[in-house]
């Protein structure tokens, strides 16, 4: 079985995509990415020699599976590599992002192309599917399942005391889009009123340097731990020691962070989004804030830890769901078993 994945392999969907399909079908899977530069003009560059390499691919191999990350960047490059089945996932609620302007003018002409051309496209809920029906995909096509949770990774323990300083944490990657200065702004207020919190900021990012220096100019610099990129043994640790999750993107698919968040029992205070609302119920198992108000989120983690007890019960209903619908070995099966029709 030839098997090839395009993405980035450093992030954490990618790697339980791959981990998964591996694990199921019994294959070491290829890959091919473009590597990061935060300049604009070098990402081109990088992008057009990557476009040679999968032509000289084309002539040179075939593959039985073609998997790759995003319809609007390596699921269009999946067009150009020689493969039986060629399988797209949607990263975002839309891939098309921004929608405005030249750029989503281009990235829908883009998806469209994709979803008409590849076998399989998937969608990790059911949030992410109207983007693509409005892109011309056939509801045929479409697989609702998310790639699910390793639970035996991501074991849960109930927090009988909770941290004497709280204990917040986001594992997003530090871009513009994930709001991560609105984070610390939000901190800075919670300390102005006395309520001193701690934050672990996992993940790594072109902003590293720049949120550094803002703690600095909040005065946090003592409240914030920037740990960067954490190694995936790790992380289910840190979620089951820390007390909240919170994340505030622009826009979210459907997120496997928030799931990360959920199976190891951190409480989730995200984003007023779609595709969050799916699985939150506000003032239970979660709250929701607008993404760019410092001052709304750091009401809502005052709301939080004005009443950490309550939401101990909402906690443990969170990691239920995920033991039911989110199950890695569950879901990769399903999702491996799909591949294996279509290629029959």
């Amino acid at each position: 079985m030839k098997i090839l994945f395009l993405g980035e392999t450093y992030r954490a969907d990618a790697k339980t995509w791959i981990e998964g399909i591996e694990t199921f079908s019994g294959a070491k899977i290829d890959t091919m990415e473009v590597p990061f530069s935060p300049k604009r003009w070098k990402r081109i560059s990088l992008f057009l020699l990557f476009l040679v390499q999968l032509i000289r691919l084309r002539t040179q191999k075939s593959f039985d599976i073609v998997l790759a990350e995003r319809a609007t960047s390596y699921g269009f490059f999946s067009l150009l590599v020689k493969a039986r089945v060629k399988v797209v996932a949607q990263q975002g609620i839309t891939d098309a992002f921004p929608e405005e302007g030249f750029t989503g003018l281009y990235k829908r002409f883009f998806q469209r192309r994709v979803y008409k051309n590849v076998d399989l496209i998937h969608a990790w809920g059911h949030v992410m599917t109207y983007a693509m029906l409005e892109s011309g995909a056939a509801p045929s096509k479409i697989m609702v399942l998310p790639k699910g949770i390793n639970l035996q990774r991501y074991t849960f323990s109930e927090k009988h005391e909770f941290n004497s300083t709280p204990i917040g944490i986001v594992t997003r990657s530090l871009s513009d889009i994930y709001r991560h200065d609105i984070i610390l702004q939000s901190l800075a207020i919670l300390k102005e009123k006395g309520i001193e919190v701690k934050l672990r900021v996992v993940g790594d990012g072109v902003l590293m340097e720049d949120l550094k220096l803002l703690a600095k100019n909040l005065q946090i610099s003592n409240q914030v731990m920037f740990l960067g990129r954490v190694d995936n043994d790790k992380l289910p640790v840190l979620l089951n020691d820390s007390d909240f999750y919170v994340a505030i993107p622009e826009t979210e698919g459907v997120s496997a962070s928030l799931f990360e968040a959920m199976a190891g029992g951190c409480f989730p205070i995200v984003t007023d989004l779609p595709s969050n609302r799916a699985f939150i119920r506000p003032g239970q198992n979660g709250l929701l804030v607008p993404s760019g108000d410092a001052q709304k989120l750091a009401d809502a983690i005052e709301l939080f830890l004005a009443s950490r007890s309550k939401f101990t019960e909402y906690v443990r209903e969170n990691r239920a769901y995920i033991e039911s619908e989110v199950d890695f070995n569950k879901n990769m099966e399903i999702i491996w078993s799909r591949y294996q029709q279509l290629l029959k």
